[in-house]
């Protein structure tokens, strides 16, 4: 990368941009992103059957919906920080081939000066594995938020008929 000043650490560069987030996010008010619960806990919500659902009261269903909401309000915050990662390391490493394909004869394929300037630079080989891992863990905890919310409103219901009935 001759020309260029010397190019952090991509890992490096990457965990001080999540930091300004994180900083951002603080200055929004928003705590530092925690599991609200552990996991025997969210396991027990997971996987109670019909028969404990009705023996529990409306204010045990509420408590166990908002635990489950604050869980899907984590998890979204989750795919947030890997969706902005994702974000970041594609657009830096387009950036950086877009300005290295300009050094390539004009007669050969975009993909092919792409794939050679993705083969000869490291730092655009280290942006592609951290976006390759962020689009990975995104994928893997997709719906994961909407799903334990949609788990959050049945027990909210719940909660509503044991109040109209009981």
């Amino acid at each position: 990368m001759s020309g260029q000043p010397k190019l952090q650490n991509a890992n490096e560069r990457m965990d001080a941009i999540t930091q300004a987030l994180d900083d951002y996010e603080k200055g929004c008010g928003l705590p530092a992103s925690q599991m609200p619960c552990d996991e025997d806990e969210l396991s027990e919500y997971f996987n109670m059957d019909r028969g404990a659902i009705e023996k529990l009261s409306g204010e045990d269903c509420g408590q166990i919906a908002y635990r489950l909401s604050q869980v899907s309000f984590y998890l979204q915050r989750c795919i947030n920080r890997e969706e902005a990662r994702l974000a970041w390391a594609n657009s830096t490493m387009n950036n950086i081939i877009d300005k290295a394909a300009k050094d390539f004869d004009k007669f050969i394929k975009y993909e092919i000066r792409v794939a050679t300037i993705k083969g000869e630079n490291s730092h655009v080989e280290a942006l592609g594995n951290i976006a390759s891992y962020a689009a990975q863990r995104v994928k893997r905890l997709a719906f994961l938020a909407s799903s334990v919310k949609n788990l959050s409103d049945v027990m909210l219901a719940n909660q509503r008929s044991k109040r109209t009935n009981g």
